[in-house]
């Protein structure tokens, strides 16, 4: 394992730029122009004593005008996020024995250039140098200072971890409590359409089970040619959705994480690599993220409600139904398949049929007790929590009221 000083900056340009150059020169970025570009923008600029912003990047780099707005483009922070796993790809490989090392600091756009164990002798030499020359009453100053410091730090801590619902660098949550990309919820909205009635002689929204979409709207609508419908403006959002957003609020929120907020059905294809993503609600509001699961072992049918499992290297599946919904005891499938994303981010989903089970899972993965019988129940057939991987939950209860949780299915999901 190597030791890294992190406060060892090394001058001069033409150094700078032989390192720039290995970099820029190297497997993990020769056929990535853009990033090779982006990486020498940020080299130049901090040698050049700029003070980099989100915004000038935009505008420097990206060519953004004036409008550009960091709370809906993530242009900046998307490209910042890969050029860091792209530099430690590097520094895993082909740099691994450099004797400097560029880094990008997290919150920060400055580059920096640090030593490796390598240099650590010289420096060291330096530094013991230096401290015989100090006197003894700066020692103790300084030592004072740091002592003050740690017992803040610590005080601070303790306060702190009581408010935090669950540790940062927990297996099945850390993609989002560590998170350097944006964190984006995926609330799932039912699709409503709107249709003249001659009863009350106005525009009435209509909800129909069959129609979840809207490729499914188009073939309603190409079947019935002469009528004048059209989709519902306002969105509505069933209990799963709703339900299940306080506990992960609160999560997100204990670390300091704010997440973006978006209903599912303005999701497009271009926003799935841009953000560590949740999705909460109805299995029927999955809309383009259904297409994510063709990564898992898991689908599904609408009506009537069932889940098909189809182990990996097998043609025989496993269905699991449940019925349509009642005021009386239900019971309900709930989906919770974690991903890896187009651009190696996460996305997460928790989708059930009824609202019964996808708030009863969402609290079941983040209560402690509950949370590590999952860790422990892949624990005992991987030997680890695997970072992506999909459950199939039966939830049991009384209307909202669960009252059984069960796991059918739960597997480790391996990128082909």
């Amino acid at each position: 394992m190597k030791v890294y000083l992190l406060f060892s900056p090394i001058s001069g340009e033409s150094l700078h730029k032989k390192y720039l150059d290995k970099i820029i020169n190297s497997n993990e970025f020769s056929g990535s122009k853009i990033y090779s570009s982006y990486l020498t923008y940020l080299l130049n600029a901090t040698n050049q004593g700029k003070c980099l912003k989100e915004i000038t990047i935009a505008m420097e780099f990206f060519d953004k005008d004036s409008s550009f707005n960091p709370a809906e483009d993530t242009t900046v922070r998307s490209h910042t996020y890969t050029l860091r796993k792209k530099l430690q790809n590097y520094y895993y490989n082909e740099g691994k024995d450099d004797k400097y090392r560029l880094k990008i600091p997290k919150g920060h756009y400055n580059t920096q250039f640090v030593t490796s164990a390598a240099g650590r002798s010289g420096s060291g030499k330096i530094l013991r140098w230096s401290v015989k020359h100090y006197q003894l009453l700066i020692i103790l100053v300084l030592i004072g200072c740091v002592a003050f410091l740690w017992i803040r730090n610590r005080t601070i801590l303790n306060r702190l971890n009581k408010y935090q619902i669950v540790k940062e660098t927990d297996s099945i949550w850390h993609d989002y409590l560590e998170s350097d990309l944006p964190i984006l919820i995926v609330a799932g909205d039912h699709f409503f359409f709107d249709d003249y009635s001659t009863d009350y002689n106005d525009m009435v929204s209509i909800r129909y089970g069959k129609i979840n979409s809207p490729e499914d709207f188009e073939k309603l609508k190409s079947q019935f040619p002469g009528d004048h419908i059209r989709p519902t403006e306002e969105p509505y959002f069933p209990y799963h959705s709703i339900w299940s957003l306080p506990p992960i609020l609160s999560m997100l929120n204990s670390v300091g994480q704010k997440p973006v907020m978006r209903r599912s059905s303005t999701i497009g294809p271009q926003i799935l690599g841009e953000y560590n993503i949740i999705y909460l609600g109805s299995i029927k509001t999955l809309y383009i993220l259904r297409h994510t699961l063709s990564k898992s072992h898991l689908s599904y049918e609408i009506l009537p409600h069932k889940v098909i499992y189809t182990p990996k290297d097998s043609s025989e599946s496993q269905v699991f139904r449940t019925s349509l919904h009642s005021v009386g005891p239900n019971e309900d499938l709930v989906i919770a398949v974690k991903l890896s994303g187009p651009t190696g981010n996460a996305i997460f989903m928790i989708a059930s049929y009824h609202s019964l089970g996808a708030p009863e899972i969402v609290n079941y993965l983040i209560n402690e007790n509950t949370r590590l019988h999952v860790e422990n129940t892949f624990m005992e057939k991987y030997g680890r929590m695997p970072q992506f991987f999909e459950i199939l939950f039966r939830v049991t209860g009384i209307d909202k009221t669960a009252y059984n949780t069960e796991i059918l299915v739960f597997n480790e999901i391996v990128e082909k």
